[in-house]
C-alpha cells in the first residue's frame, strides 16, 4: 500500500518529468534545467527529533491531510509562483497563522535557499515547509521559531536540540539521516535535474563525467555525484513488470565536484563559466533560474 501511495503521489506532483525550464542570464547564456534521467525520484519528509512520537504524530496529521485533499499541491503551486515573481493565487489557502499566547515552541531548522519549500520574502522565511509547521503549531496551541542554518547541519541541530525540534528543508529521506532523526510521512517526491547552459543541455548524471559540477554541501546531489565519482551510485529501479533492478551510475574520477553553502553561489559560478553544471532538485532549480532574470 505504501508503494502505491508513493507512486500515486509522484504521478500527481511530478507530471511532465521530462520537462525543460529555460531562462536567459545576464551574461547572455540561456540556462536549462533537465531531468537527470538516470536517477529515481526522491522523497521529502519533515525530520523530527528521535523519540518525539507526539510531535511526529502532529506533523503526520497535517502532512497526510494536505496530501490527501490536494492542499499540499496548492501550497507548492502558490509558493512556487511567489518564488518565480509570478502572480500567486492563494485560492483559499491560509497564508498567515495566529499562535495567540502559546508559549510552547517548535524550533524549525531550515536553510532558506530552497524555494518553494523555504525562501526569504521581506526578511521572513516562508514556503511550503514553513506552512506545514505553522499549521502544526497552530492546531496544537504551540508557536514556531525558525532557525536559518547551513543545510548540512540541519539534522545535527535537530538531534542536539532540547525540546520540540524539526528539520524542514526539503530533506530527502535516506538511511544516513534516519540514523539521526525520525521522518514524517512523505509529502513530496522530487526529481533531480542538471542545470547547465542550453548549448550543453546535460540530462543525466552520467553525462557529468569529466566536468566541473556544483552542488550544495550535504544535499542529495552532493552525495550522489560524490558516490558516482568513487565506487558508483547504486539505486533500485523497476522494470515494466514491477521487478526490482539494481543500477549503478558512474562518472570519471577526474570529475571535479565543487561544494557550496548556498545554491546562489553555485549559480554565480555557472553563469561565469567556472563550473559546467549544477545538480539539484527540480522545483528549486526552476525557481532559482526564474529569480535570476530579475
Amino acid at each position: 500500500m505504501k508503494k502505491l501511495f508513493v507512486i500515486a503521489l509522484s504521478l500527481i506532483m511530478i507530471l511532465g518529468a521530462v520537462s525543460v525550464f529555460t531562462s536567459c542570464n545576464p551574461a547572455g547564456k540561456e540556462l536549462v534545467a533537465l531531468d537527470a534521467t538516470d536517477l529515481l525520484k526522491e522523497d521529502f519528509g519533515i525530520a523530527v527529533k528521535k523519540g518525539n512520537t507526539e510531535l511526529l504524530k502532529m506533523v503526520n496529521e497535517v502532512v497526510d491531510e494536505w496530501v490527501a485533499d490536494g492542499t499540499m499541491t496548492k501550497y507548492i503551486d502558490y509558493y512556487d509562483a511567489i518564488a518565480k515573481g509570478e502572480k500567486a493565487d492563494a485560492n483559499g489557502l491560509q497564508t498567515s497563522w495566529d499562535f495567540g499566547k502559546a508559549t510552547e515552541v517548535i524550533t524549525v531548522y531550515t536553510e532558506s535557499g530552497f524555494a518553494p519549500f523555504e525562501f526569504v520574502v521581506n526578511g521572513e522565511v516562508v514556503g511550503v515547509d514553513i506552512a506545514i509547521m505553522n499549521e502544526v503549531a497552530e492546531r496544537n496551541n504551540m508557536k514556531v521559531e525558525v532557525k536559518d542554518v547551513l543545510f548540512d547541519t540541519i539534522t545535527t541541530c535537530v538531534k542536539g536540540h532540547n525540546g520540540h525540534a524539526v528539520g524542514a528543508a526539503g530533506l530527502t529521506i535516506n538511511e544516513e539521516r534516519q540514523k539521526e532523526v525520525d521522518f514524517s510521512n512523505i509529502y513530496y517526491s522530487s526529481t533531480l535535474v542538471v542545470v547547465s547552459a542550453k548549448d550543453k543541455s546535460i540530462s543525466s548524471v552520467k553525462d557529468l563525467s569529466g566536468l566541473t559540477v556544483g552542488v550544495q554541501e550535504g544535499t542529495s546531489g552532493d552525495l550522489i555525484i560524490t558516490a558516482a565519482a568513487k565506487d558508483g551510485y547504486i539505486y533500485t529501479d523497476y522494470d515494466e513488470n514491477d521487478n526490482e533492478i539494481t543500477k549503478v551510475v558512474r562518472v570519471d574520477a577526474k570529475t571535479e565536484i565543487k561544494q557550496y553553502k548556498q545554491y546562489s553561489l553555485a549559480l554565480a559560478d555557472l553563469k561565469a563559466g567556472r563550473i559546467d553544471a549544477i545538480l539539484m532538485d527540480k522545483l528549486p532549480a526552476q525557481a532559482m533560474i526564474a529569480a535570476s532574470e530579475d
